[in-house]
């Protein structure tokens, strides 16, 4: 059974896609958390995949756009993700109160999985767990090599006749490209600290990072290393060959083969 509604974070309304699974289902949901100018179906569409098949491992899901996003009102805050915390928290007690759930799994790519962690470092939640996809750190270092990243990503794909048409004949979307290059700019300041050493909520963490992923190298080493210095569990995976967002259906599947097992190991098989 999948509802779609709206639910008050702050002054906004924020549109959501709740999927509860036929028959019995487990005591708790993951709550999916999409990255900037993204919205509640994910990069191509990956949260309406993932959330399919966790759906059929009895995982109640939810889905929803953050502040200004999708179809929810409000602005989104470029420069700034405490908005999009505050819509985390509030999503997490409406989904866990709607499907009388006592604990929620983040889910989060990009700008999304940097939101879930700032929850867990400031929020008391019921966590069981974060799926954290291409976790962005902040720092000139990461901010060059992203834009560099993206750069090259735009020159790769000029190579290609139909992308290139694209371009020339007024089809591609000018604005989109320089939004992404100034957000891939501008990540030296985009995230506060933390308090990484007293954090709220604490939980199993599964990191996640393509191989090509820009941003890997830095953050597979910080945010671990921030895990085992407060007693939280975590691991951490590398798909090969895999970009950033993981438009390829091979590593989607990638993504649920290694988060299945995770969850295996992490969640009682408590059915309700």
């Amino acid at each position: 059974m999948t509802e779609v509604g709206c639910f008050k974070s702050g002054d906004n309304e924020l549109t959501y896609s709740c999927a509860m699974p036929d028959g019995e289902s487990r005591s708790c949901g993951i709550v999916f958390v999409h990255a900037l100018d993204g919205n509640r179906l994910g990069p191509h569409r990956m949260f309406v995949e993932l959330a399919n098949r966790y759906n059929l491992m009895r995982y109640p899901t939810f889905r929803f756009d953050l502040t200004g996003s999708g179809d929810s009102t409000g602005a989104v805050e470029r420069d700034s993700i405490t908005a999009e915390v505050r819509d985390v928290v509030e999503a997490s007690r409406f989904f866990m109160a709607r499907a009388n759930l006592d604990g929620v799994i983040l889910l989060g790519i990009s700008r999304g999985a940097r939101v879930c962690y700032s929850v867990m470092a400031e929020y008391e939640l019921p966590l069981q767990g974060m799926i954290l996809l291409s976790t962005p750190v902040s720092g000139s270092r990461a901010a060059v090599k992203s834009l560099k990243a993206r750069l090259k990503e735009y020159l790769y794909k000029l190579k290609d006749p139909g992308h290139l048409w694209k371009l020339l004949s007024g089809k591609a979307h000018p604005r989109q490209i320089w939004q992404t290059l100034a957000t891939a700019a501008k990540l030296r300041r985009r995230y506060q600290p933390v308090n990484d050493t007293a954090f709220a909520s604490r939980c199993p963490v599964l990191f996640i990072y393509g191989q090509l992923d820009s941003n890997a190298e830095e953050s597979s080493r910080y945010y671990p290393l921030k895990c085992r210095q407060n007693a939280i569990p975590c691991e951490c995976h590398f798909i090969d060959r895999a970009n950033h967002s993981f438009f390829h259906y091979k590593w989607k599947e990638q993504i649920l083969d290694i988060s299945t097992k995770w969850l295996e190991k992490i969640c009682e098989r408590q059915l309700v």
